[in-house]
């Protein structure tokens, strides 16, 4: 039993996590929701979303973040166009050179990606690739 009483207005409070330090990723996807698939605990991955409503906003939230991800997920049309993916993609690699972006073809240019051609990523998945290929892709990165 604790009989010592402690002086603790000066206290800070250290958080520790029990086990490796997970990769964190922040998808830019006009998804309404983070699927399940994504958010189990044995992953070596913490995903987190920026639906498409806060696209206007998505640069200065990255900006803001106190922990650049280590991994970004970008669908080409997530600005409103592939050349507005890539700007903004541009911008990000000016503040967080060491990122790590993966690209999502445009429907609008199935087949080709704006952001690859500009070397402003380093993979990318085919538009319309599903849940399932991006998640195998993290798993794959890690």
């Amino acid at each position: 039993m604790l009989q010592q009483s402690f002086e603790t207005s000066g206290a800070v409070a250290v958080t520790h996590t029990v086990g490796p330090e997970k990769v964190s990723v922040l998808a830019l996807l006009d998804w309404d929701h983070l699927p399940h698939e994504f958010c189990r605990s044995d992953q070596k991955f913490r995903v987190s979303l920026l639906a498409g409503q806060d696209c206007d906003r998505a640069l200065e939230i990255l900006v803001q973040l106190s922990k650049a991800p280590d991994i970004l997920i970008v669908d080409e049309d997530f600005f409103g166009s592939p050349e507005a993916a890539a700007d903004a993609c541009t911008q990000i690699r000016r503040f967080q050179p060491h990122i790590h972006i993966i690209a999502i073809e445009s429907e609008m240019w199935e087949g080709e990606s704006v952001l690859a051609s500009f070397g402003l990523c380093h993979e990318i998945l085919p538009a319309k690739c599903g849940q399932r290929a991006i998640l195998g892709k993290l798993e794959t990165l890690n």
